[in-house]
């Protein structure tokens, strides 16, 4: 729905040439409504003559491009490259161009809200996705120094200072570039803030480095993901040299905080010393240490924390009965809105458990993931009844359970007479697609090799379960390599290079080891 104010702001952009003359003529209370109406029908230039022009205090994508009174489309997952590159330029244009009809006021821009969804609902079908944004931006901030150099340079370029709010996403490929502009951050009138800093494919000398330099106030999520060598004694110098005073979502790679890795001596310091240091992180609601092998250690990595988790990923972490009881009976399962407990037999190693942790987080709890638990068909009484506490639940990720289609079909039963808010659930293929001598959990060969005809007609029966109840709008899927991972999506090809330049070392020190133990023994039986 378009207010008349949005269709005439839609018939300014269009006028041609005349639009760029006639928005001198334009009230600066007018600016959102052009920008939002340039933005959707991707009309780059006038948006960035809008943005050196910018008559306000506050250019915030969210407020601009989300629902508005005077037009619905939220235009947030609309990350157009065409649109974006040219409100970068803009900023550019904006800082060393002198003040025309209104006086410089620009101190905030806010570029946060934009989402990076799989499919792109922009007309041009090319977007700009978060290492992208990271890296454009991070050299619009470096050009404008530069530019500030010429001799025919506004005054007010440097009188200028906004703060440029970003997710931020560091890899190997744009380390050097971000690196160079934080260390110039005090010179530059854009001064860039990582709100959600994401890290990847860097060494730990890098990482250090590049978090050392940023705005860490600024930053209220953390991610370090995939290829950063990070363990937990790493970690623990991390927290004691760099500070995270408003950081509310830490993220670390698989295994990081791997007890295995640490001597028998120092694991239980370790642990306790890192839950010390995340106790002094006071905002701190949101912990994914998944793939990490934590067993009889959860206590003293959890317990210091005086701030309640919200959200908890504790996937394939091969927690004990120790473990659980001490979760299920913490301060965190009275306020934990998304759980991820996936990679645990459950009902085999802590039944009792798991119903009294759902039943202590069920006033709250909003996602509920139980991927690979070996939930059988014996297993639904005790499964629903411990499910069934928790009405508000909108998501629930089952893949990779051995459940047959006549259990998930009692499943969905239950769960289309209650559970109102529930609108997305990720379903296993059924035990009976996949052949007998199959095994759970299932390998990457047999993951594919399922009954696709039998798929689709249980699936059929179970959507037609839904749609009687008239829930036909919950989601129902089976993503079985994975949902789509945006920033996975943009880097793949770096990432794959770095797995493949970790692998080799690996193989080369292993063949350097072989190496090594055949060459002493010749020696030792040319000494015998």
């Amino acid at each position: 729905m378009k207010s008349l104010r949005f269709v005439a702001a839609e018939a300014f952009i269009r006028s041609g040439p005349s639009a760029v003359e006639n928005l001198n003529c334009v009230s600066f209370n007018l600016y959102p409504l052009l920008f939002k109406a340039c933005y959707l029908h991707e009309q780059a230039d006038l948006l960035r003559v809008l943005v050196q022009a910018w008559p306000l205090p506050l250019l915030d994508l969210h407020s601009l491009l989300g629902q508005t009174v005077d037009c619905q489309m939220d235009l947030t997952s609309q990350t157009c490259r065409l649109c974006l590159e040219s409100i970068m330029t803009g900023l550019k244009d904006y800082v060393l161009s002198p003040p025309r009809t209104y006086a410089k006021r620009l101190h905030l821009v806010d570029l946060t809200a934009l989402k990076d969804v799989e499919h792109q609902p922009c007309r041009c079908r090319s977007t700009l996705g978060r290492w992208a944004r990271t890296h454009l931006l991070t050299q619009m901030c470096y050009d404008t120094m530069v530019a500030m150099q010429d001799s025919d340079v506004s005054q007010s370029a440097f009188e200028t200072s906004i703060d440029v709010r970003l997710n931020g996403f560091v890899t190997g490929r744009n380390y050097e570039l971000v690196a160079q502009t934080f260390v110039l951050l005090r010179y530059c009138p854009l001064k860039l803030r990582f709100v959600s800093f994401r890290a990847d494919s860097l060494s730990l000398k890098q990482l250090f480095y590049v978090l050392r330099l940023a705005d860490t106030e600024s930053i209220l999520k953390l991610e370090i993901v995939h290829n950063v060598p990070l363990q937990a004694t790493h970690l623990e110098v991390l927290l004691s040299k760099v500070a995270f005073p408003k950081l509310q979502s830490l993220t670390v790679p698989t295994g990081a905080l791997d007890i295995r890795r640490l001597a028998s001596d120092d694991d239980d310091d370790v642990m306790s010393i890192i839950g010390n240091q995340l106790a002094q992180l006071t905002d701190l609601t949101q912990l994914y240490v998944g793939f990490s092998t934590l067993t009889g250690h959860l206590r003293r990595l959890l317990n210091p924390l005086n701030t309640p988790l919200q959200c908890l990923e504790l996937a394939n972490c091969c927690l004990s009965r120790v473990d659980m009881t001490y979760l299920s009976n913490s301060l965190h399962s009275e306020f934990l809105v998304r759980l991820d407990i996936s990679g645990h037999d459950i009902f085999s190693s802590f039944p009792t458990c798991f119903h009294k942790l759902l039943c202590r987080c069920s006033a709250t709890l909003v996602s509920l993931a139980l991927e690979e638990c070996n939930i059988e068909d014996e297993h639904m009484d005790a499964f629903t009844d411990a499910l069934a506490c928790c009405q508000g639940l909108e998501e629930l990720k089952l893949l990779g359970n051995p459940l047959t289609s006549e259990a998930l079909q009692r499943l969905f039963s239950m769960l289309s007479v209650g559970f109102p808010k529930l609108k997305y659930i990720e379903m296993p293929v059924p035990r009976q697609c996949y052949s007998d001598s199959v095994t759970y959990p299932l390998n990457d060969t047999d993951l594919l090799l399922y009954n696709r005809e039998l798929f689709q007609e249980v699936r059929g029966q179970l959507m037609g379960i839904l749609e009687a109840a008239g829930r036909e709008s919950v989601e129902v899927c089976s993503p079985l390599m994975g949902a789509y991972d945006p920033e996975i999506n943009e880097t793949s090809n770096e990432l794959g290079v770095s797995m493949l330049k970790s692998f080799n070392s690996v193989i080369g020190n292993f063949i350097g080891c072989i190496t090594e133990v055949n060459d002493r023994r010749s020696q030792d039986q040319d000494n015998n």
